[in-house]
């Protein structure tokens, strides 16, 4: 049998099917159409380098009336607005406490609890602190006027967090961290984050109708 000469339409069409795409093309990856002929891609440059908490979940894209291009993100931890090549954190605030939050370190150990009567924080959530002065030794008052992820809330009235330095590397208290950071600690506590993974709820109508009998109780609940 002869060869014969086929003419495929340039770009993709996924508008129908793979048999009403007859003479072009349905489907492709990692390609891009010049001259009206496929070719490869050659590859990516990152848009920016910097980067950002938690899974993007939502964008909204604006221009303010300067003319700025403006890109709010949404994660499950924060929210940031995208100018040029940086993330400013406008993540709401939920919470401020006033020269409420004292510290204590053990030697040994790069955990802080910070206690602040009904902080009302989760785990996950983050809290800025200022106005701390030293513990007394490694962990200074640079150390503990940044922001922080809170590991654990062991009481309403206590929570915990792992101690860095201003480059993010882990800090160990020692023996002579035994200050409480001073009495005009303030925190500034942001909203809580949602997620990581769908929850599904079944809610009202979940099984069958009459299913029990009135006030009866139901484990579908």
């Amino acid at each position: 049998m002869p060869l014969q000469k086929y003419l495929f339409n340039p770009g993709i069409n996924k508008e129908g099917t793979d048999y009403t795409a007859e003479g072009g093309w349905f489907d492709g990856n990692l390609v891009r159409f010049r001259k009206g002929f496929p070719e490869k891609i050659g590859g990516w440059v990152k848009y920016l380098t910097e980067s950002y908490d938690g899974t993007g979940r939502k964008l909204l894209g604006w221009v303010a009336l300067d003319g700025t291009s403006l890109l709010g993100l949404g994660t499950r931890s924060k929210l940031y607005v995208q100018e040029g090549a940086d993330f400013d954190d406008i993540t709401p605030i939920r919470a401020t406490s006033t020269n409420g939050v004292v510290f204590a370190a053990t030697n040994g150990s790069s955990v802080i609890t910070a206690t602040d009567d009904a902080h009302g924080a989760s785990k996950g959530d983050f809290v800025t602190f200022s106005e701390a002065v030293s513990l007394g030794g490694v962990i200074t008052a640079a150390v503990l006027n940044q922001e922080y992820l809170i590991a654990s809330v062991p009481s309403v009235n206590t929570y915990t967090f792992t101690a860095k330095d201003t480059s993010g590397d882990t800090v160990t208290a020692n023996s002579s961290d035994t200050g409480n950071g001073g009495s005009g600690v303030d925190g500034a506590y942001q909203i809580s984050p949602g997620l990581d993974t769908y929850v599904d709820g079944t809610g009202w109508g979940a099984s069958a109708w009459g299913d029990g009998t009135f006030g009866s109780s139901s484990d579908w609940f």
